[in-house]
């Protein structure tokens, strides 16, 4: 009889564990992200006729450079979410003589017409390189956050006339770094 139970309860929990669907409710599934995330805006900031250098500084680092076509790179993103259906992009950027010619890949291409204009602000904090001397008992007072705190002011620099018409374009920022 206890042979029987063993045998019965064993097969029972064999074929109950065939129905798991490896969805254990209850359970945190973390997040997957892998490959490089494309966004609506760096495709929009691509441009024919753009240099390998500087469609990596807009897109980053391809995930594949094929040894035997070197003019073409892929980007691929994948996202899977703990408790969704895996999403996959790919963008593949075709060179020709160096120079940025072809973009195909899942996601659209919008005219720069098309594109919202969005002013560019800038502001500057100005950081004290020492501390400020005081006595033994103020220093105990900032640590324990009782002290008073000198106000700091923040300037603000207004946009400059080129830079508020077209911050999309990628000349203007890698001229600016030049600059710099």
């Amino acid at each position: 009889m206890k042979t029987f139970l063993i045998y019965t309860f064993s097969i029972l929990t064999l074929l109950l564990s065939g129905c798991n669907k490896d969805k254990i409710p209850g359970v945190y599934r973390i997040d997957i992200q892998q490959g490089n995330d494309v966004t609506q805006e760096m495709i929009n900031k691509l441009k024919p006729g753009m240099s390998k250098s500087q469609v990596s500084y807009v897109m980053g680092t391809p995930l594949i450079i094929d040894t035997f076509h070197p003019d073409r790179w892929d980007y691929i993103y994948s996202f899977h979410p703990g408790n969704g259906q895996r999403e996959q992009r790919r963008v593949t950027l075709f060179f020709e003589q160096d120079k940025l010619n072809l973009i195909k890949g899942d996601i659209r291409t919008v005219a720069r017409e098309d594109l919202p204009q969005t002013a560019r602000t800038d502001t500057n904090i100005v950081v004290p390189l020492t501390e400020k001397k005081t006595g033994i008992f103020q220093s105990l007072k900032n640590a324990i956050g009782l002290g008073d705190d000198d106000e700091q002011e923040i300037v603000e620099s207004e946009p400059k006339d080129d830079e508020q018409n077209d911050t999309s374009d990628i000349n203007t920022e890698t001229s600016l770094e030049s600059e710099e």
